[in-house]
């Protein structure tokens, strides 16, 4: 290693640090104004057995997933019984574990990947991962997924795997995710598949969305609607100021395609949230820019991992327009496909020599 190299490791150890040590703060600070708001999902899992059983409860399979770590902070004496019940150590000690397990896995990209060290790049990484950072600094069902998207993306950097290869085994795992897990991550899986492979060929997918379009407005009545219900998630009308409406009809094929339509714009672009909040204008602006990024990524020839990471997060997004119940729970489910943002909106020397940028 040359003394640039050294230089360079240096510094991209120095900023690691730093956005983490932020990132801890900001995720600190964050339960004092949304308390009761972040830690419903976390204080079930705490409290539910674990169970790994295909399309069982998504609860169970996290508690079984999740159980190894939460017994070490049990054996360590951390209280988890009241898990974001009381602002105390406790809930910080939890919160910084679940936090550290993801800043781990950011780190490894920064490092493997090779972020370029400029104050423009510097800065627009360290926004995303310190803005969503309550998220993840917390106990998350995201983990799960985070890892899966880890494992993929390091064997790649490693040369273990070529591209079309990583895709085949990241949609193998997402299967399994989405039968032993989240039953969306299935169709996240078929998504990714299209927009991967077809954006490119621009009148195969449209023809594939116009079906797609046309079975959801024809089949309605058949569709799996309970479990789009039970994903809008209603005991959190009450909880989240962020609640998705839906000013259509949702009881017929053409209301409810119109309804999911519409959310999937507002998701990639929700300017409404300034109506309910300014608070959120950090939010609005990091999933503009987002967007953006991932549009122009899709516009580019060939395929490469950054239109890779581009397709997952306009999948994601497309999934998102159909289960998720408030603008909340689409930002912090979104942080189990972090790394492939921050491949899209940051730049990696990695990626440039590659010319995969």
């Amino acid at each position: 290693m040359n003394a640039e190299s050294r230089n360079a490791l240096a510094t991209r150890t120095v900023l690691l640090l730093l956005c983490f040590a932020a990132s801890a703060i900001f995720a600190a600070l964050i339960p004092l104004l949304w308390h009761d708001k972040l830690y419903i999902d976390g204080l079930t899992i705490v409290h539910t057995p674990p169970l790994l059983e295909a399309f069982g409860s998504s609860f169970e399979s996290s508690a079984f997933f999740l159980n190894p770590i939460l017994d070490l902070l049990r054996g360590m004496g951390v209280g988890l019984d009241n898990y974001g019940l009381l602002y105390d150590n406790d809930l910080l000690i939890v919160n910084n574990t679940f936090g550290a397990l993801f800043c781990i896995g950011i780190a490894i990209l920064a490092v493997r990947w090779r972020i370029q060290v400029n104050l423009k790049n510097i800065l627009i990484f360290s926004v995303f991962v310190v803005l969503f950072a309550p998220f993840y600094f917390c106990i998350t069902k995201e983990l799960v997924l985070f890892a899966a998207t880890l494992v993929v993306l390091s064997c790649y950097r490693a040369g273990w795997f070529g591209l079309s290869t990583m895709v085949t085994f990241y949609v193998i795992l997402l299967i399994l995710c989405g039968i032993y897990f989240r039953v969306y991550y299935l169709a996240f899986a078929i998504l990714l598949v299209f927009n991967f492979l077809f954006w490119r060929k621009r009148k195969w997918l449209s023809f594939f969305y116009v079906i797609a379009a046309v079975m959801l407005v024809v089949l309605h009545d058949h569709l799996p609607l309970d479990l789009l219900n039970k994903g809008r998630a209603t005991y959190l009308e009450n909880v989240s100021a962020s609640r998705i409406e839906y000013y259509f009809d949702d009881g017929s094929g053409a209301g409810f395609l119109a309804n999911r339509a519409l959310t999937f714009c507002m998701l990639l672009l929700p300017i409404n949230l300034l109506a309910v909040s300014v608070s959120y204008a950090p939010f609005i602006v990091a999933q503009a820019f987002l967007s953006l990024k991932m549009l122009r990524q899709l516009m580019r020839p060939g395929r490469d991992i950054s239109v890779l990471a581009a397709s997952a997060v306009m999948a994601f997004t497309m999934v998102a327009a159909l289960f998720e119940p408030d603008f909340g729970s689409y930002f912090r489910h979104k942080v189990g496909i972090l790394l492939f943002m921050l491949l899209l909106i940051a730049d990696f020397e990695w990626c440039k020599q590659r010319g995969q940028a």
